[in-house]
Order: C-alpha cells, then structure tokens, then sequence
C-alpha cells in the first residue's frame, strides 16, 4: 500500500510526464506546420523579407566596425605626439626632471622596444609679413626612427638630422596649399629652404631654415613644428635630462595597459598614459556624439526589424484565421499554433542573418582591400568586432521570436466560431 504523500508524488510524476509529452507534441505539430506553410509560401515575397532583414542586420553590425576603424585611426594619430605610451610631467611640475633616469627605467622594461624625451614649448613663426602661434616639439631625430612616424610623414625635403641645429620641420597646415592651410592661420607659400624667424615664449629669436614639410592630417601634428631637442634646452636655459614628455613605443601595442603598469612598478613616478587614454581624453566629446549616431541607428534598426516581422506575422495571420479556426476545432492546441509562428518568424530572421553576415563580410574583405580614403593619407579601415556579431545575432533572434509570437498568440485566444467567421 502507498501512503498518501506518495501517492501524491506518483500523480505529479505523471501530470509532469504528460505536462511534457503535450509540449513535446505542439513543438513537433508546431515545426510541421511552420515547415508546411514556408513551403507554400510566394518564393519573391520571402526573398524581398530575407533582403530587408539582411539589409537590417548589416546596419546593426557595419556601422559599429567603421566607427571601430575611424577611432583606430585617430589612435593612430595619437602616436605621433604619445607613442604607445607616454609619461608627462607631475601637475606641480613644468618639467619632467629627471628624464634620463625615467628613460632608463622605462627601457628596462622587456616589452618595451623603445623610448625618446621631448620638450614642447609655445612660440610664434614668422616668414615675411605671416606670422603664426604654433607648439613646437624638440627631439632628438635619430631616436625617432624607432619611436613614432614623424620621419615617415614628411611631403617635402627631408626629416632632421643630428646635426640640424638651425632647421625646422613645419606642419602642412601651416604651409599654403596643403590640406587644412584655408582653415587656419598659414605662412604662405612657404617651401622648403625658406628662412623663418621663431620667437620662443622666454623673447628669444632664432632663424631656422625650413628642412622639410611634415603632413600627417591631424591638427594636433601638421599645426606643430620639430626642431632638435639641443635647440629648445639651449634657448631656454635648462640643464640636462629635463622634458616634457617621455615618449614609449612597444613591442606589442595591444598589451599597452599592461606595460604602462609594469612601468610603474619600475619606480617611474611621474604620470604615465597610454595613447588610447589621451585619444579618449581629447576626442571624447567627437567620439561620444558618434556613439550617439550609432546608438540611434542601431535601436531604429531593431524597431523596424521588429515591425516588419510584426506586420508580416500579423498579416499571415489574418489570411490564415479561418484556417486556425479549423485547426483548433480538428484538436491542434493553440500552443501548438503560436509554436509554428515562432518557428516561422525564426526562419525568416536566421535566414535574413545569414545573408546578412555574407554581405557584411564582403563589405568588409572590399573595405580592407581599398579602404575609404580621404585627402589622400587618412585611410578607414573597419574592424571586424566579433563579440559585437555576436550580440546583433542573439539580438535579432530574440525579436524574432517575441514580435512572431504576440500576433499568432493573439488569434490564438479567440474562440473557434470567431477565428473560422474572421470576427
């Protein structure tokens, strides 16, 4: 004999055994009749659908990898004036005093492969009647070779060499003719092997010939000017091994922040950042609006993908209410019905995504082989963001699900009469 309580037990196994053998059978009924309908389907209708989910899916993934790719760029651009990364001055400090020994602890460090000091000071060009405010940058040229692209980006003449006491580097934008000289202050057709007069901050005049033109289209390099560093430490006075930056490049800059830690911990107490931190520091207000712009077109996006699903789901569904009305009567359970919508509003989500991912990996194989090219140097070059492909794709999946359900489960509650009628 059973007692009670285990009587009780045995009747909830078998509620629960038939609990899943029904919804075994609505998902199989479900399937059948998903599989039954896509087949019966008009060919050109459920073509246009797959395009326009394709076309859907795309703009939630390839807007995302172009801004990727533009904000790789201006990282880029970052490595002109920060390398990988840089150390800077204290906030109570102009300078950063002992540079020579920051330089050394910075080198010692394995994974970086190499490190130069800089003096930025603030002083006016002139070249006949045009005079211009400028930052100038004093280097030691032959350390750059290995730190940034400043020796690569040079349009006319040649870069400094250690010898170049009185010569000059000076940004395009500040040449006339080049690409931004409309929008600033310029010094004319200025050329290479022009004579300038420079007057620093302190009042002090020198006369540097010009030995090349620079052109890296960003302002914060082609408004600049490169002198040698022997000439901004002799003009101001300072002793050795002073700066205002130490600039680092290293061996793999995606492991940046994990260098920038180890050289910390390498006893340098000045302040260290990595490039992408002073990228994000200057161009977050530019970068915060396009992510704004992304946000947007990504959250319309998905309500226009969920519409359509909606409104062809719902439309289906009124052409078919005289049939569901017939199916509910011949004892398919309503469960079974909003099952065949769900797998039908997947089908078509899963086969727009698809599509979508042939066209966004050939938009991006096309991209990377001729990258969009603006004034010639800036190049875009989108990136791939795997985890971002990821997210669109459950994304989609999911509003496919919800948006197939909610009509077929709205007819589905109506009474047999009423759905056979088309009340």
């Amino acid at each position: 004999m059973f007692t009670k309580h285990q009587k009780n037990l045995l009747k909830e196994l078998k509620d629960k055994g038939k609990n899943e053998t029904k919804m075994f059978n609505n998902i199989r009924v479900g399937f059948v009749s998903a599989t039954s309908s896509i087949k019966r389907g008009n060919k050109k209708t459920l073509s246009f659908i797959i395009f326009v989910l394709a076309l859907i899916f795309v703009n939630l993934v390839f807007l995302p990898s172009m801004i990727g790719g533009m904000t790789g760029m201006f990282n880029g651009f970052m490595q002109y004036p920060y390398g990988d990364i840089v150390i800077e001055p204290s906030m109570d400090n102009s300078y950063i005093n002992n540079a020579d020994d920051v330089l050394k602890k910075a080198r010692a460090v394995p994974d970086v492969k190499a490190a130069t000091k800089r003096l930025d000071v603030g002083a006016s060009i002139q070249h006949k009647h045009k005079v211009v405010g400028s930052t100038i940058t004093g280097l030691l040229p032959s350390e750059e070779y290995d730190v940034s692209n400043y020796p690569n980006i040079i349009a006319e003449g040649d870069f400094l060499g250690e010898l170049s006491r009185d010569e000059i580097i000076i940004g395009a934008m500040l040449v006339e003719g080049y690409f931004g000289s409309e929008i600033y202050d310029n010094l004319g057709g200025i050329r290479v092997g022009s004579l300038v007069n420079v007057t620093y901050s302190n009042g002090v005049v020198r006369t540097y010939k010009v030995k090349g033109i620079m052109e890296g289209t960003f302002e914060l390099v082609d408004l600049n000017a490169l002198v040698h560093y022997k000439e901004i430490e002799d003009v101001y006075g300072l002793e050795e091994s002073k700066a205002t930056s130490v600039v680092i490049r290293v061996k793999n800059p995606d492991d940046s922040a994990k260098i920038k830690e180890k050289i910390i911990a390498a006893g340098v107490k000045e302040p260290v950042f990595t490039n992408t931190e002073k990228s994000d520091a200057i161009l977050r207000q530019a970068m915060q609006s396009i992510d704004m712009i992304n946000f947007v077109s990504n959250y319309v996006s998905l309500i226009v993908g969920a519409a359509l699903i909606l409104i062809i789901i719902y439309i289906n569904v009124l052409n078919r209410k005289k049939e569901i009305g017939i199916l509910k009567a011949v004892g398919i359970s309503p469960g079974s019905i909003v099952i065949s919508y769900a797998f039908i509003s997947m089908f078509y989500v899963s086969s727009g995504i698809l599509a979508g991912l042939i066209l966004y990996f050939l938009l991006m194989f096309y991209f990377t082989v001729s990258p969009i090219t603006f004034y010639e140097t800036m190049t875009i070059i989108p990136e791939i963001q795997g985890g971002l492909v990821i997210k669109s794709i459950f994304t989609m999946l999911i509003m496919s699900v919800i948006a197939g359900v909610l009509p077929a489960w709205r007819v589905s509650k109506e009474s047999i009469l009423e759905a056979i009628w088309g009340r």
